[in-house]
């Protein structure tokens, strides 16, 4: 049988599949951690790291948001914009994204920040969800007040400080 013939007895068959568990875009499950069964210390630390982070983001301090990343840091926006060093990344924010919004912005970000989830993959790498409720930018979905952004921070820890990896953000859009 030719293979458009069978396209859309696939497709029939996908649409009759139970829909699957997960969130709408604006609805956030319940916090979790997973991983912290062997050493429960590591998330205070992973509670330290995020108190400096959110501080740096909230007073658009490149220079201290910037030591919170490794040297080839990986970063990737809403907007699939990439960097692939700490430099990189610190010339865009100084450059250009700090400056294009009022410093009320990144604090009120700050101020609506929550962990979705924190998993610890073995001793010296974490992965951090984080989600905020915040004005940057002009992806807000029309009749939203807010624009939802997610960061995923994927961390290690090398000589007991823990730094950012690759950070990939997004948003809930239609």
């Amino acid at each position: 049988m030719k293979l458009t013939k069978l396209l859309p007895l696939a497709f029939l068959a996908i649409s009759h599949i139970a829909p699957a568990d997960a969130q709408e875009r604006r609805e956030i499950p319940d916090y979790r951690e997973t991983g912290f069964e062997q050493n429960a210390a590591l998330s205070a630390e992973l509670d330290d790291f995020l108190a400096a982070y959110t501080a740096a983001w909230g007073a658009q301090d490149t220079d201290s948001f910037i030591a919170l990343h490794h040297e080839d840091t990986e970063w990737i926006n809403a907007y699939a914009r990439m960097f692939q060093s700490d430099e990189s990344l610190a010339v865009f924010l100084e450059e250009r994204l700090f400056p294009a919004f009022a410093a009320q912005v990144s604090r009120t970000e700050v101020a609506n920040m929550r962990r979705v989830s924190t998993r610890l993959i073995g001793d010296d790498v974490a992965v951090l969800h984080l989600y905020t409720d915040g004005n940057r930018g002009q992806s807000r979905n029309a009749g939203e007040t807010a624009r939802r952004t997610h960061f995923h921070l994927v961390l290690s820890r090398s000589d007991g400080m823990w730094k950012v990896e690759h950070t990939a953000i997004m948003d809930a859009r239609n």
